[in-house]
């Protein structure tokens, strides 16, 4: 029951906070845009435009001016008056003005003067169409009935000098190419506003979700606490989700390394009876004994490689830095690599030099090196290619002519206790560790690694070091 009334709250929660949701914000900005073209128009309509307009006249208006052509006439006609004397009828003058537009204009004739912002010229062009209601910008007219009188064809007019054209008048008579400006520029400013306040949540979402995804357990999205509508819930919400992810990801990495760190205690003692026992074992037992000390051995070393990589992940592990030839650590690591090729019957080549000193952690850096290229030689058919290359950067690139890896695992292959092959001993598949380490180890000296397959086949290794990087 409870339930139904919350559901039935959160339905008809947009009527008591509308302001609090996007359908609202969307409306307002809507109807903001709308508002703001309109204004915009009304402001310029009212500018000079130097533009006529006119449209069919028809009704009431084009009854009375056809009467009134026909009084003339029959004035004209009947007294024989003149069209001057006509125009000054008292009947005639207490009209709107009154123009006969003659086909010479020195011949046409107003009831009385106009006003001096009239310009009657504007109008001449209708004397051949239909009656039309004429818009200018400073008065309106209606006409032309075509009337005979003795001194030969006028054309009338009636004028209304004291009409200001209404909006939507002065709105048709404003150039098409502005009232599309206005409308673009109005709607565009509007709408600009309206996205960034939209888009300004989205795009931090994105990164902060990239940053996430890239291992960045820090990154959290920048959303204003204020913001109470869909996207300001949906950013906290993230950043609760990736602050839940960071201290499970820490609490299971700090598991992991306490775990290690306690194994490490009865491990040595287990290796210390073994010792004794070796001591006092008859020959028979000796192969079991060593046996187990050999296992001793493989467990104190993936205890020591988990401390490792615990310790490089959360940053903590000490840097013994110096100033060290990158070549002579190079030199070694390749030693000790073309000794454990040549027993798989695998080559190495070596293509370039690194002749180059810089501040790094000696004994770390070769570590994974060797972790790299061992997990090369392990996996190569025939040959193993080391490129040394020197930019702005440290380049090496070491790349092997075995199977490859399945695109889908690339990105998981530095991961910890991830292994390609779907066999969980350590001769197909190796501890899951190596990696791992060698690419915490060459992130701490601020450089990064990337692997790719080939074209050809293979796995292709690739690590960047700065040169002049504090570390």
């Amino acid at each position: 029951m409870s339930l139904s009334k919350e559901n039935k709250a959160a339905r008809f929660a947009w009527i008591r906070h509308p302001k609090d949701f996007l359908f609202f914000k969307i409306f307002i900005w809507f109807w903001l845009t709308v508002v703001g073209t309109i204004t915009s128009l009304v402001f310029l309509s009212n500018l000079a435009t130097n533009q006529v307009s006119n449209e069919k006249l028809q009704g009431p208006v084009l009854k009375n001016l056809q009467y009134t052509a026909k009084s003339i006439e029959r004035i004209a006609l009947k007294h024989n008056r003149t069209a001057t004397d006509i125009l000054q009828n008292p009947r005639l003058a207490k009209r709107k003005l009154l123009y006969l537009s003659s086909e010479q204009s020195e011949n046409s004739l107003t009831s009385r003067p106009p006003a001096n912002n009239v310009d009657l010229s504007l109008i001449n062009f209708t004397k051949t169409m239909a009656p039309q209601a004429i818009f200018t910008e400073n008065f309106m007219a209606f006409g032309p009935i075509k009337t005979t009188l003795p001194e030969g064809i006028f054309y009338l007019y009636e004028i209304d000098e004291n009409n200001h054209p209404p909006f939507f008048i002065r709105l048709k008579l404003m150039p098409t190419w502005l009232k599309i400006a206005v409308a673009f520029v109005a709607s565009l400013a509007l709408s600009f506003v309206f996205s960034r306040n939209l888009i300004a949540p989205i795009t931090h979402l994105k990164q902060a979700a990239n940053k996430l995804s890239q291992g960045d357990l820090t990154a959290r999205a920048n959303i204003n606490a204020g913001r109470q509508d869909e996207l300001g819930i949906l950013g906290r919400d993230f950043n609760s989700m990736a602050t839940q992810i960071e201290q499970l990801i820490a609490a299971q990495k700090r598991l992991l390394a306490d775990i290690s760190h306690e194994l490490r205690s009865p491990l040595t003692r287990l290796k210390m009876a073994t010792g004794l026992a070796q001591m006092q074992a008859e020959d028979q037992n000796q192969t079991y004994l060593l046996r187990i000390e050999k296992e001793a051995n493989q467990l104190d070393k993936m205890i020591a490689d988990v401390l490792q990589v615990s310790r490089l992940e959360a940053k903590s592990q000490p840097l013994s830095l110096h100033e060290q030839s990158m070549q002579v650590i190079i030199t070694h690591v390749l030693n000790d690599a073309q000794f454990e090729a040549k027993q798989s019957n695998k080559t190495l080549h070596v293509e370039g030099q690194l002749d180059i000193d810089i501040q790094c952690d000696e004994s770390l850096l070769a570590s994974a090196l060797e972790n790299i290229l061992r997990n090369a030689i392990k996996y190569a058919v025939h040959s193993i290619f080391i490129k040394l290359s020197l930019t702005d950067t440290i380049n090496i690139e070491i790349n092997d002519d075995g199977p490859g890896v399945e695109p889908h695992n690339l990105a998981r292959l530095c991961e910890p206790f991830f292994r390609q092959s779907d066999a969980r001993d350590r001769t197909s598949g190796g501890t899951g560790l190596g990696l791992a380490i060698a690419k915490n180890a060459i992130t701490a000296h601020a450089g990064h690694l990337t692997l790719h397959n080939q074209a050809q086949g293979g796995l292709s290794v690739r690590i960047v070091l700065p040169i002049n990087k504090q570390l």
